[in-house]
C-alpha cells in the first residue's frame, strides 16, 4: 500500500519538473538509452529501488520514524570512519567534532529508548 503511493506521488511531482527542465525530451531523442541493455540495467535498478523502498517503509512501521531517522544518521558516522582509514580521506577537526556530535545524541536517544520501555514494562 504506502510503497505504491509513495511512488505513484514521486511521479507526480517529477514527472512536470523533469518535463519543465528538458529532461523529458532529452530522454526521448537519445538513441543510447532505448537499447535492450539498458532496458536491463533500468529495470533491475527499478526493482531494486522498489524493494529497497518497500524495506524502509516497512522498518518505519514498525520501530518508528524517529528511530529510522536516527539509524540513519548514525549509519554515516562508520561510512565516514572505514573512508578515513580505507582511503585516507582528510577528516577536519570540524568533521571529527560533527562526529562526535552524532555519536552522543545516537547514545543518548538509545538510553532514553531503553529507559522508557523500562518505565512501559514496569508500570
Amino acid at each position: 500500500g504506502m510503497v505504491f503511493y509513495n511512488n505513484v506521488l514521486c511521479v507526480l511531482f517529477l514527472l512536470p519538473v523533469a518535463s519543465a527542465m528538458g529532461e523529458l525530451r532529452i530522454f526521448l531523442t537519445t538513441e543510447a538509452l532505448h537499447t535492450v541493455d539498458y532496458g536491463i540495467k533500468n529495470f533491475f535498478a527499478g526493482f531494486v529501488g522498489f524493494f529497497l523502498n518497500f524495506a524502509s517503509l516497512n522498518c518505519v512501521s514498525i520501530t518508528g520514524p524517529t528511530t529510522y531517522a536516527i539509524v540513519g544518521s548514525l549509519n554515516k558516522i562508520p561510512t565516514s570512519i572505514f573512508g578515513w582509514f580505507l582511503f585516507h580521506a582528510q577528516i577536519s577537526s570540524e568533521t571529527w567534532f560533527f562526529i562526535a556530535i552524532s555519536m552522543i545524541g545516537g547514545f543518548v536517544y538509545s538510553y532514553a529508548k531503553i529507559k522508557g520501555s523500562r518505565n512501559q514494562s514496569g508500570k
